[in-house]
């Protein structure tokens, strides 16, 4: 038996192992928890998050819209960097909507309403199916 064929199987067999080895390990991920943190920057960029999907932003990027698309549509002949600035309120727009309307659209939390003391939760989301009775 040549010394090739020899590295070759032995080479073939770390390899099997490292697969069953990748195989057999567990599915869960231990990262860390999301109560740490702490950092100066983190309450400042949660206000803006708040800030930017609230109902008072998503309201002035309607406005922002129908404003922008009005002055494209009506506008005649805009200057070069009148256009620029046109097309950059309709692009902020734009994505300071996209939150609150693929939320309406897609309903990504569930409403959460009591009955009453002692009573059932009823759970409101738009896959009843995947809803459990607490």
């Amino acid at each position: 038996m040549s010394t090739t064929s020899h590295w070759k199987q032995y080479l073939w067999c770390v390899g099997l192992l490292l697969t069953l080895c990748a195989f057999m390990l567990p599915n869960e991920a231990y990262a860390a928890g999301t109560a740490g943190g702490g950092l100066p920057y983190e309450s400042a960029l949660t206000r803006l998050r708040a800030s930017i999907t609230g109902p008072v932003a998503f309201t002035l990027s309607l406005i922002g819209i129908v404003g922008a698309a009005g002055v494209l549509i009506f506008g005649g002949e805009l200057t070069g960097f009148l256009r620029m600035m046109v097309f950059l309120v309709l692009l902020i727009a734009i994505l300071v909507g996209a939150q609150n309307v693929l939320t309406t659209l897609f309903a990504a939390g569930a409403e959460i309403s009591w009955i009453g003391e002692g009573t059932e939760a009823i759970v409101a989301s738009s896959c009843p199916e995947l809803a459990r009775w607490s």
